[in-house]
């Protein structure tokens, strides 16, 4: 529903807005796709076909389109991407160190999803060199001094080695330790990911994930690792 101003004074205030008065950032939506099967867990991730961090690994994503909505950016990029329709997604978490990219102030709104591996063949497409799916193993958290310390490894096409810190109890202070290979942000945002998950499935995620019985089982046992 279109917005209706309030009377005339709103009126001229919104048609005399200048909104080149504030430097904008850039916005982008990406999605750490989870899948299961009776191995365990894996993510779907992208080779990167061109800069920056051109032939790094990366979660699927890019720009939101100026008339666009998030959500609606995330499942295009997916597919765009990947080949993968749309999927049950939530949103996670929003990125906006203001360093994070290199070409410019961008903040990404992050979803995850749930799916079962059988149905999902990836394609690679668009500006991704590569999609596979890595499967996550051998996560594991310690503390140190105050300090949560996240290692998993991912693999796939090769063998990447994450590793994320962050103080303990609070997860939105995430940052990397090692990238492992991975592209951005993306070795937090994926442990940061994982993690919602593993809440969400507690609370009826997995319903709204799957049909199958089996498959949710399947899950809430993949992410117990």
């Amino acid at each position: 529903m279109a917005y209706i101003p309030s009377g005339p004074d709103e009126e001229r205030f919104l048609k005399n807005f200048d909104p080149t008065k504030y430097r904008n950032p850039a916005v982008a939506a990406d999605t750490a796709l989870f899948a299961v099967d009776d191995q365990g867990i894996s993510i779907l991730l992208i080779r990167r076909g061109g800069y920056p961090y051109k032939g790094r690994w990366a979660l699927p994503g890019g720009f939101v389109n100026i008339d666009e909505d998030v959500f609606d950016s995330a499942a295009r990029e997916l597919q765009e991407e990947t080949g993968l329709e749309r999927t049950y997604f939530e949103q996670v978490f929003v990125w906006g160190r203001p360093d994070r990219d290199p070409r410019q102030r961008v903040i990404t709104v992050s979803f995850a999803g749930l799916v079962d591996r059988s149905k999902m063949q990836a394609a690679a497409g668009d500006d991704a060199a590569e999609a596979d799916w890595f499967r996550l193993s051998d996560y594991k958290s310690t503390q140190e001094n105050g300090m949560t310390i996240t290692r998993y490894t991912l693999t796939g096409s090769e063998t990447l080695y994450p590793i994320v810190t962050y103080p303990a109890g609070q997860i939105q202070k995430i940052t990397v330790v090692q990238n492992g290979g991975l592209a951005f942000d993306h070795p937090e945002s994926i442990a940061y990911s994982f993690e919602y998950l593993r809440r969400r499935a507690g609370e009826g995620f997995l319903d709204l994930a799957f049909d199958e019985e089996q498959m949710k089982e399947l899950a809430q046992k993949a992410l117990m690792l």
